[in-house]
């Protein structure tokens, strides 16, 4: 696809919109990061990005949560883009909180607790 410009809508460094730079080097998905008790490092390869956010997770459903605080940061971008709704952290927070509420719905029950208690957490 052709645009006109390809720089991130997060942010104001003038940065190309890439996958490294909008889920980890971006400053809006690293408060977007931060805003959930994780810490990401633009200095990292993404694979490692992933094991440090494993570690810091450090629960079985870890994949679920990177998964969905990506899927919110995405969420902000487009909103910003196709309804003109400023990004903010407290917004990707809430789509992350209200996609992982959705999540439990679907998770077995002996895991439901143990989410719950790190969801709870995070409020």
């Amino acid at each position: 696809m052709n645009l006109e410009c390809y720089e991130c809508v997060l942010c104001n460094q003038q940065t190309e919109e890439s996958i490294e730079h909008l889920f980890i080097g971006c400053p809006f998905a690293v408060q977007a990061w931060h805003s959930i008790n994780l810490d990401v490092n633009s200095d990292l390869l993404p694979l490692q990005n992933l094991e440090l956010l494993r570690i810091q997770i450090n629960e079985s459903f870890f994949m679920e949560v990177i998964i969905l605080l990506c899927w919110a940061i995405w969420m902000c971008r487009n909103n910003f883009i196709f309804r003109q709704i400023p990004p903010s952290t407290q917004n990707c927070k809430f789509i992350f909180k209200t996609e992982f509420n959705l999540l439990l719905c679907r998770a077995r029950t002996k895991y439901f607790p143990k989410i719950q208690e790190w969801l709870d957490n995070l409020l």
